[in-house]
């Protein structure tokens, strides 16, 4: 293992070590989960989406992308413009996607950006300083450049997500394609690795949705399994086992260690040994996962999450989350909250419906070629149109691809006005 990766991985053990230590040192005081701890744990699984406004920024760290990779990275992305737009890159073109690429996999991202939650709409507006030069950031520090929505609702619109450049005033629209989302909202309830054996162990089958997988809009509807719970806490569930370490002095949570096995998502062919371990505090405004950590002993990997600085909701103001594959780079991700807001309402259409200012060039690009729906400069300036519209696309096939793998925790992927997608959420209106 290279030295890099030697560094990153006794940092991420010594987070790790400390969590288990710690529970190791209560050990012998252990005892089985009672049955409102297992409802506590269960009920911060169970957490879904709501209508909210989160403003925040997201650091992520790892190894930084070599040579070879940024070569490659360039060549597919020159291939799907020749899928695309049927021409390759030009010089100017090519320095501009290798520098974006570069500094986006610079081994250190920030995000700046805002979410809306409602329902199955979403929408992420953000700034991503790896895709940017510094002059742009130094001269648009309150904007934010980009902006991902799923609409996803067919009454409010027959587009099922949609792209803009807000600098570029380009627009992607497609029927079938839907962005990742960051799921800030999962730290009121419980990460989503930790989540997924609390609910394999707890859920009760006949509750949630009939004939078709939960998603997350379902999670309010799932029900914990009582027969199940009561086999966990009495010992005599053969396949999982829940213990609770009691109040440790000077700090103001309970400890549940969840045991079992179940067949995971990265290892589909065989059950996998795993154990769970998080830290609940039972605050005066809501209970909270003040640290979780999840180790799967077969596959040999790892995850850490941690709660701090609470505001007066009890909500957290600071999140992080580490991940350790084997053959990958540790992964850390810190968000830093600075709106939360689940009382001001905001209307949908205003925040998630389809509609831009005159002035913008509009795509349709379901079938994967774009069908250009509106176009200003069309009838100025055709062959500046041709080329400026073309670059627009080049710099958002850069953008959309730095997105996937952004925030690999979660799984990336607001209505601003039509003049700046960076005024705040009252002076809004459709873009």
């Amino acid at each position: 293992m290279s030295k890099p990766k030697n560094t990153q991985l006794r940092l991420f053990c010594s987070g790790l070590l400390f969590f288990l230590l710690t529970v190791e040192a209560y050990a012998a005081e252990t005892r089985p989960a009672s049955i409102a701890e297992i409802q506590a744990l269960f009920d911060l699984a169970t957490v879904g989406p709501q209508h909210l406004r989160v403003v925040a920024d997201i650091k992520t760290s790892g190894l930084p992308w070599t040579q070879e990779q940024i070569s490659q990275e360039l060549k597919d992305q020159d291939e799907m413009m020749q899928k695309g737009l049927g021409s390759k890159m030009n010089g100017t073109l090519q320095r501009d996607a290798s520098n974006a690429i570069a500094r986006s996999h610079s081994g250190l991202r920030i995000q700046h950006i805002e979410e809306w939650y409602s329902g199955s709409h979403y929408r992420l507006d953000q700034t991503d300083e790896g895709l940017y030069s510094p002059e742009y950031l130094d001269a648009n520090p309150d904007k934010y450049r980009n902006s991902y929505v799923n609409v996803d609702d067919m009454a409010m619109s027959p587009y099922r997500s949609f792209y803009v450049d807000h600098e570029l005033r380009d627009v992607q629209l497609s029927k079938i394609k839907l962005y990742g989302r960051n799921n800030l909202w999962r730290v009121l309830g419980l990460d989503e690795e930790v989540a997924l054996p609390v609910l394999i162990a707890l859920l009760d089958p006949s509750s949630g949705p009939k004939g078709r997988i939960p998603t997350d809009l379902d999670l309010s509807t799932l029900k914990m399994s009582q027969s199940n719970a009561k086999r966990i806490h009495d010992g005599a569930d053969p396949n999982w086992r829940m213990e609770a370490l009691d109040e440790i002095p000077g700090e103001k949570f309970t400890r549940l260690i969840l045991r079992g096995k179940f067949f995971t998502p990265d290892n589909p062919t065989q059950a996998s040994d795993v154990e769970v371990t998080c830290g609940i505090s039972y605050r005066s405004q809501r209970t909270v996962c003040i640290e979780a950590a999840v180790t799967n002993h077969t596959v040999h990997s790892a995850f850490v999450s941690a709660r701090g600085d609470f505001d007066g909701r009890d909500i957290p103001r600071s999140w992080k989350r580490s991940i350790f594959k084997p053959g990958f780079a540790i992964t850390n991700v810190e968000v830093v909250f600075k709106e939360f807001d689940l009382s001001t309402p905001f209307d949908d259409k205003q925040v998630f419906l389809p509609v831009f200012p005159t002035n913008y060039i509009v795509s349709d690009l379901t079938t994967g070629k774009p069908v250009v729906l509106q176009n200003p400069l069309a009838q100025v300036k055709p062959n500046a149109s041709s080329t400026s519209f073309k670059r627009g696309m080049v710099l958002c096939v850069f953008a959309l691809t730095s997105l996937i793998g952004a925030f690999a925790l979660g799984r990336l992927t607001t209505q601003r006005g039509v003049t700046s997608a960076g005024k705040s959420h009252n002076d809004k209106s459709n873009v």
